[in-house]
């Protein structure tokens, strides 16, 4: 679904929201190398954060992150689970625990290029449809 909304001449600000789908070991690494550049990893409620989140329902880790115009982007990556609406939204480490054969954030071995956490490289991405990745 596509929502499109015009923009008056008025002091109106529109902050959009865009999501890359990532593997689940960059989704993992991302807090990290995000911090490493500079940038702010963020929960799904937009606090500070050194974790994904998993949203437990579908269920696909997610970490979220600012450009310099104050857009949203968000890295997320479906997980290989039964979706478990009850858990709702967790913390990764939480998930780890309760879904054993989820991977590790030990055992994310992929890391993520610098420049794909850089929100103007990142921002440049949106007709690519996986993180572009250093293996």
């Amino acid at each position: 679904m596509l929502g499109l909304w015009e923009v008056g001449s008025g002091p109106q600000r529109m902050v959009l929201h865009t999501a890359f789908r990532a593997s689940i070991a960059d989704v993992i690494a991302a807090p990290r190398v995000l911090q490493s550049a500079g940038i702010t990893p963020l929960d799904f409620d937009g606090r500070r954060t050194e974790d994904p989140v998993v949203f437990a329902w579908m269920p696909a880790a997610s970490v979220f992150f600012h450009d310099p115009d104050g857009h949203l982007l968000e890295y997320i990556a479906m997980l290989p689970h039964e979706p478990d609406p009850e858990q709702r939204i967790v913390p990764w480490h939480v998930w780890e625990r309760t879904h054993p054969s989820a991977p590790t954030s030990e055992s994310a071995q992929t890391h993520v290029h610098p420049d794909a956490c850089h929100p103007d490289v990142a921002s440049e991405r949106t007709s690519s449809t996986e993180t572009p990745v250093m293996r």
